[in-house]
């Protein structure tokens, strides 16, 4: 229950330590605080959480769909831990690619942005904005890599699935909801700087917002990447009843014409429930969805990318227009 308070302490501790330094330099009164600054702190712990939550929602989807899996016991504990352990090396180097380009990012992208924050207001400052900001990359390259490996097992535990109901596909959804959260904790993560940071200075250098933009669409790859794979073998399916209920319509059809040239008039009136049963099951077959999602699961993705980003274009436009 008190897992989270660990991160507590370490956002705690970051954020200290960066108000801290400058209160002892003099370029920040005693008592004030930076709030950007503090957000950036927050983002270190963050994504630690998400981390352990995809783990955590990857496991669950899981054993949701275990059922339709098949596989024996030592192929699906093999899956969970493929799930729950990402490879040392690999998480290293996203790890350290993460931090190299949070240098350029904060060194260079960040630079205009450096007097409202007091960015290395003195040595001890600069040591200390610095190493945050190189381990807030250092953990979104580690959470990007995980959440990406994830997603790559989990198309491949789609195309494991032995049996496919289309009229059945919730066990599916539980996929869906575990990428539905990497892409809605990522967004957070994006649209909440990126508006904090237009908020904090008057004209957001493009920069900054190419970078956004390039955060938002690996988020949304991240989304899609897993669940295109159980749309196609989902068309596949509907596809193939289709053609089976066509078979039968046509057979149906067939016996009805006979039963009329042969003057089987009994035989018409099974023959005609037969065809208004095809046609029934072919209705619903028709409304049956191949994508693997609840559709409140797709509203909620569109609204938490495109509800911050049309509130973002409002205001730059109000401010052009009243500035």
């Amino acid at each position: 229950m008190w897992f989270w308070l660990p991160y507590f302490g370490l956002f705690v501790s970051l954020a200290l330590a960066q108000t801290l330094a400058k209160w002892w330099d003099g370029s920040l009164a005693t008592g004030q605080f930076l709030y950007l600054q503090i957000l950036a702190a927050s983002y270190i712990p963050w994504g630690l959480l998400l981390i352990r939550y995809l783990i955590r929602a990857a496991l669950e989807a899981l054993e949701t769909i275990r059922p339709t899996l098949g596989p024996s016991e030592t192929d699906y504990q093999e899956l969970r831990y493929q799930l729950s352990v990402a490879p040392a090396l690999a998480t290293l180097a996203a790890t350290l690619v993460g931090a190299g380009f949070g240098s350029i990012y904060w060194l260079i992208v960040m630079r205009p942005v450096h007097p409202y924050i007091l960015w290395g207001s003195s040595r001890l400052s600069l040591a200390i904005d610095l190493g945050v900001a190189l381990l807030i990359w250092a953990v979104l390259g580690a959470l990007f890599f995980i959440a990406l490996r994830q997603s790559r097992i989990i198309q491949h535990i789609y195309t494991r699935i032995e049996q496919i109901n289309l009229m059945l596909p919730q066990p599916l959804y539980a996929l869906s909801n575990y990428t539905l959260v990497a892409a809605v904790g990522g967004t957070l993560i994006n649209y909440v700087w990126f508006v904090v940071v237009s908020l904090t200075i008057a004209h957001s250098p493009p920069a900054i917002t190419a970078v956004s933009l390039g955060l938002e669409a690996m988020i949304v790859v991240v989304f899609v990447l897993p669940l295109w794979s159980i749309h196609i073998l989902l068309l596949d399916e509907k596809r193939r009843l289709q053609g089976l209920l066509n078979e039968r319509l046509q057979k149906a059809i067939a016996d009805l014409h006979r039963s009329i040239d042969e003057g089987l008039l009994e035989r018409i009136d099974p023959v005609q429930k037969a065809l208004s049963g095809i046609q029934i099951q072919q209705a619903v077959l028709d409304r049956a969805s191949t994508w693997p999602w609840q559709p409140e699961t797709f509203l909620i993705l569109s609204t938490a990318i495109a509800a911050p980003l049309l509130i973002w274009l409002v205001q730059r436009v109000l401010s052009r227009l009243f500035s």
